[in-house]
């Protein structure tokens, strides 16, 4: 039987996603007042010694209240424009959708592999992390010494808030500099246009990163990264870029 597919397939997945975030806070308010269904696991799996095992409770809690959101995916699915379980891997919805580039980049012969990606990333962050707690650890140590007065008081908070702002600018805009943060030009990678080949600038850097930060996506642009033939995620469709070796 045809169903009308009046269910866009971002919808189907907003739709998924919330009912998944909302039965996993609903399991955790469960499990951390001892209520609900949660309470009702415990007391069945307590046994003579009156303790029970809280991991099976929990887990029992979650996949009980997960129930719905499957039974809805259910009956949306036939009315929804939802395809193979691989083209959803490489293509999410209106974010890939809107901003996807048709390109031919089979001009790009070598790319960095998921593993050298991932690295960069794993690099780069690293370094945001140095720029803003070994000040912070620094200035947090000399206040509890000195107090809140003082000019090397006032002398480290200035040093502090420039690094904190160092810290975000790369952050959000590292591939500013020939298309290359630290982390790629250790290894060997670089941000380039997707059309003319050339490496991108501070708000083409901005564009491709904004998106990384919401955390739910992270996972989501990996998945990208991992399954897309030519490494691209959200960030370089909606920038317009690819990264590419720097042979």
């Amino acid at each position: 039987m045809n169903f009308p597919k009046i269910i866009p397939l971002w919808l189907f997945r907003t739709i998924g996603i919330s009912m998944l975030a909302m039965s996993s806070l609903a399991a955790l308010y469960f499990i951390l007042t001892f209520s609900g269904p949660f309470e009702f696991f415990a007391e069945l799996l307590t046994d003579e010694s009156e303790t029970y095992p809280v991991v099976l409770a929990a887990l029992l809690t979650l996949l009980l209240l997960l129930m719905p959101c499957l039974a809805v995916a259910l009956v949306l699915r036939p009315f929804s424009n939802v395809p193979s379980f691989k083209s959803q891997m490489t293509d999410m919805g209106p974010f890939t959708a809107k901003f996807k580039s048709n390109v031919d980049t089979s001009v790009y012969c070598e790319l960095p592999s998921v593993l050298s990606r991932c690295l960069a990333f794993i690099i780069d962050r690293f370094l945001v992390i140095m720029f803003i707690a070994v000040p912070a650890a620094i200035f947090t140590a000399v206040m509890e010494q000195t107090g809140r007065t003082g000019a090397i008081f006032y002398i480290l908070m200035v040093f502090m808030i420039g690094f904190v702002l160092i810290g975000a600018v790369y952050s959000y805009a590292r591939d500013m500099f020939g298309g290359k943060s630290i982390a790629r030009r250790l290894l060997k990678q670089k941000v380039v246009d997707i059309s003319t080949g050339k490496p991108i600038g501070g708000w083409r850097s901005f564009k491709r990163e904004i998106i990384i930060h919401f955390a739910p996506l992270i996972l989501v642009e990996l998945i990208l990264i991992s399954s897309n033939k030519d490494r691209r995620r959200m960030g370089d469709n909606w920038a317009k870029t690819i990264v590419v070796k720097d042979i």
